[in-house]
Order: C-alpha cells, then structure tokens, then sequence
C-alpha cells in the first residue's frame, strides 16, 4: 500500500496526491506493446536540410502519454538531430492552444479532443504531425468506493431512488464524455442515464475527483493513471469497469500537434523532430525500465514528489502503447465518437480528420501531397 488506510483519505495522503495533480494534469495511459508500436516501426526520413529552428519549445501535458517525448529528451535522441527541444508542462491541450496560436510554444502534446474541437470552431488552424499513444486495458477506469452499492454498469445506469448515478469527470464535453458514453452505450445504457459531474474548487481536477469520491460527493470517478492506482491503494477503490473495451479497444488518446502556418513553414525541424520521436516512441515501447526512469525525472521529482513514492508509483502503472505511424483510419475514430456523443455540434456528420494531418512517412490512408 503506498500510504494511508484503504477506507479514507488520511493526512499523509494529500500531499501526495497534490505533488502527483501537479505532475500529471491531464488524462494518463497505460498499457502494453501494440501491433503499431515497436514491431511496426517504419523508417522516418523526411527532408534532411538545414533546420529552419534549431531550438523549439514542446507544451506536454505530464503523463504516461508523453513517455516517448521525454525518453527522446533524456537519451539525446533530439540532440543527435541537432535540436534542442524545451518541454515545458500545459494542464491540457486545450490550454495551449492560445499558447500555440501566439507563438509561445510550437509544438503541443495533448489529446485529440480538444484540438479537434478547437478547429471545428475556428479557434485555431492546427496540423497533427504524430499519433502519441493508444489506450490500453488498465490505462482508464471508472471506479467506485468499497462498501458501494454500485457493482456493475447496469447499476450504475439504474436511477436508484429516482436519481441518477453522478460520475466524477474532469470537465465536461472532452474525452471523459467519449469513453463514459461508449462504455454505456456498449451495454445497452445511455450517457442520459448518468449524470457527469464536474469537481467542484480549484486545482488539479484529478486530485480533487479522488477527495470527492472519498467524501461521497459523487458515486463514481473516471479515474486514468496514476490516480486510479493511487485510489487504489489509498482507498481501496474498486474498478467498476474498463474503458479499454468494444468500441474504445485501443483507442487514440495523445498527439502532437502545431498550427499550420508553423509546421508547413518548417518541414525540416519538423522530420527531424519526428525522427527522434520515433526513437522514442520505440524505446517508450519496449523498456518499461526507461519509462519509468523518465516519467519518475521529468513528471514527478520536479514537482514535488519524493523518490521512494514516486518510484511506487511508476512501479505500479500500466503503460501505453505508442505508435510508430499514422493510421487515418484509427485517427477518425476519435471524430465519430466526438460526433456520436455531441462533442462536435453544427455538423451534420462526423468532422472528417485528415482535414487537419500533415502527412508524414508512415501515414496510412492518406496520400503524400503533391
């Protein structure tokens, strides 16, 4: 057990849960291997010329899903390409695209809902330039207390005593939305069944659902990784169900992405970039030891966590699967489940996303420009 008793929150327990809400701000992912990942590697030579930038900066939201990025960064794999690339932590995807769109950063790693969504509406023009990870079983939950009534989804969906089941998210209308809806949906249920709830205060959404689910202001948290290990562990949180199922089987969760001006104007910095990236990506894939060395370095230690807690935890997570290529197929999965639980309003069918890829070496489905 990493601390505390499993029926309550104790004192030792908020610390930890505010260093880790400070190093992972975002959804997490967790799992194995995958067909895309290291047995699918493809050679990712793209212009070779002189780098129009030399030195850019990266917004990550600081989590499983970054692991390639950050093994890239501690093994030199950017500075083999003659790039210096600056990570600096977002709070979500979302939050850097202002950041992006005025020059703050060039490049963001984030889920794919909030970019789509942000180009649906105007608010950016952006280009995806790599798959980051794919969910794997393990990654993303939905959990409950022990002791609680809820035991299955069919509970979960009941209206007990006329009321519906009110299920911790971090916000509303993003990819918590997707992976709740579809896990209903799949069982015969409907996201009108639940009631999505938002944590009330300020601060990491994360930490603040796992005190929530302790008070019993809500029934149920979706809760990715490392929060449902800490829940876990410090309240003995049961895993009601996982969203690694049916329709959201291996399911895309982070990307990289720039505006469109940035990265058509930097095809150089771009492949390379991309070549250390994969390096990454691969190594992210086939040596749990390296993720775990840097997630504990670049997401943990620096905000706050200490070794012996920080190594627990690393210890305990499942990891992501991180692809090596593009496959517009598995990419447009995100955008039919954005249109098919209404997260993608005015449109009369689902946004079409290779509206927003920069082709890639590697990308299938879609061809090279030109």
């Amino acid at each position: 057990m990493l601390i505390g008793q499993p029926n309550r929150i104790g004192k030792l327990l908020y610390p930890l849960i505010v260093a880790v809400a400070l190093a992972t701000l975002s959804a997490c992912s967790s799992g194995s291997s995958d067909s895309m990942g290291a047995a699918g590697a493809v050679a990712m030579p793209g212009p070779t010329g002189a780098l129009e930038q030399s030195t850019i900066t990266v917004e990550a939201v600081p989590t499983a899903d970054e692991a390639g990025l950050y093994i890239a960064s501690d093994l030199g794999y950017f500075a083999q390409e003659g790039l210096t690339v600056k990570i600096a932590p977002t709070g979500g995807g979302e939050l850097a695209i202002p950041d992006l769109t005025g020059g703050k950063a060039n490049l963001v790693a984030g889920n794919y809902v909030s970019f789509i969504q942000a180009q649906i509406s105007r608010k950016a023009d952006l280009r995806i330039i790599a798959n980051g990870s794919l969910m794997q079983p393990g990654n993303q939950a939905v959990y409950v207390l022990p002791g609680s009534k809820i035991k299955t989804v069919a509970d979960l969906a009941s209206h007990r005593g006329g009321h519906k089941a009110k299920i911790g998210v971090n916000t509303l209308n993003n990819i918590g939305q997707l992976l709740i809806g579809s896990l209903l949906q799949d069982q015969g249920y409907a996201l009108s069944d639940v009631s999505l709830t938002p944590p009330a205060g300020k601060g990491n959404p994360f930490a603040l659902l796992l005190s929530e689910l302790a008070g019993g202001q809500i029934d149920a948290a979706w809760l990715p990784e490392p929060f449902a290990t800490i829940a876990q562990q410090s309240l003995g949180a049961v895993k009601l169900a996982d969203f690694d199922q049916g329709s959201m089987e291996n399911f895309p969760i982070g990307t990289y992405i720039g505006t469109a001006q940035w990265v058509t104007s930097h095809p150089n910095t771009i492949a390379a970039f991309l070549r250390a990236l994969q390096k990454g990506q691969q190594k992210a894939d086939t040596d749990r030891g390296q993720v775990e060395s840097s997630l504990i370095k670049n997401t943990m230690l620096p905000n706050g966590m200490k070794q012996d807690q920080a190594s627990q935890v690393a210890a305990l997570m499942t990891l992501n699967s991180y692809p090596l290529i593009m496959d517009i197929s598995t990419l447009q999965r995100v955008s039919d489940s954005m249109f098919q639980f209404n997260l993608e309003p005015g449109l009369s069918k689902p946004y079409t996303i290779t509206s927003m890829i920069q082709w890639q070496p590697g990308t299938i489905g879609m061809s090279p420009p030109g």
